[in-house]
């Protein structure tokens, strides 16, 4: 879990987050705005692997959370990733 803040003009909002299995392309992130609870599922990658939860995407298809999370990325400050989905052991054991 970390923790990031965004600043827009005079306003700024506090985030916890943290990385979670994304099985449909980019990195995903639940991220939340502290004090208020809110959750946003986000993840972050090439354009067609971009996606969050909240009113400015949906709305614009861009948002603060998107910019912010691929901005520490490049910065390389949240260099690990989840990684793939775990194998799962077979369970039809056949006679």
């Amino acid at each position: 879990m970390f923790a990031f803040a965004i600043t827009q003009g005079t306003k700024t909002s506090h985030y916890t987050a943290r990385e979670i299995r994304c099985e449909i392309g980019g990195r995903g992130f639940a991220v939340h705005r502290t004090g208020v609870g809110t959750r946003y599922d986000v993840r972050v990658g090439e354009p067609a692997d971009t996606s969050c939860e909240c009113m400015g995407y949906l709305a614009h298809n861009k948002c603060k959370h998107i910019l912010s999370l691929a901005a520490l990325i490049r910065q390389g400050a949240l260099t690990t990733s989840v990684g793939p989905p775990p194998v799962m052991p077979r369970t039809d054991f056949a006679a």
